[in-house]
């Protein structure tokens, strides 16, 4: 019987597959690693600007609700909210009702805008993101 050959010798029959592992990190790592990583940044991103919309409308609906209308100082209030989030007002959807709203009447104010995810390796697709806050009025008209 013959000894079996030294480990890494030129008679190991896996010697031919010692760069294996280093090919499969090569495809893998790009291929897997990549994306995933990626998305994480992606959804990341998403939370971040459904942060700022609730924020934004949070803040729109308490100024309306000390005014009693949607008033040019609402809408300033809406806009620093999203230009401080890191936001370009202009790309929002700003909606506030009623224009003019008497004591205790409900206002709501609804914030939308229209994000765009794209992940390498898996795709691209709209995002639309929204939020919706809604108060009484604290004036009486």
């Amino acid at each position: 019987m013959m000894p079996a050959p030294r480990l890494g010798s030129r008679h190991d029959p896996r010697r031919g597959q010692r760069g294996v592992a280093a090919v499969e990190a090569v495809l893998v790592v790009p291929l897997v690693l990549v994306p995933v990583l990626l998305s994480v940044v992606v959804f990341g991103r998403l939370e971040h600007t459904r942060l700022v919309l609730d924020a934004a409308a949070a803040a729109g609906a308490r100024q309306a609700a000390v005014v009693g209308a949607d008033t040019a100082a609402v809408r300033t209030r809406i806009d620093e909210e999203l230009r401080d989030g890191g936001l370009d007002p202009t790309s929002v959807r700003v909606t506030i009702e009623p224009a003019i709203a008497d004591w205790g009447d409900p206002i709501r104010v609804r914030v939308e805008v229209g994000e765009q995810a794209s992940i390498p390796f898996i795709g691209s697709w709209a995002v639309p993101l929204s939020a919706e806050f809604v108060t009484r009025s604290e004036v009486t008209h």
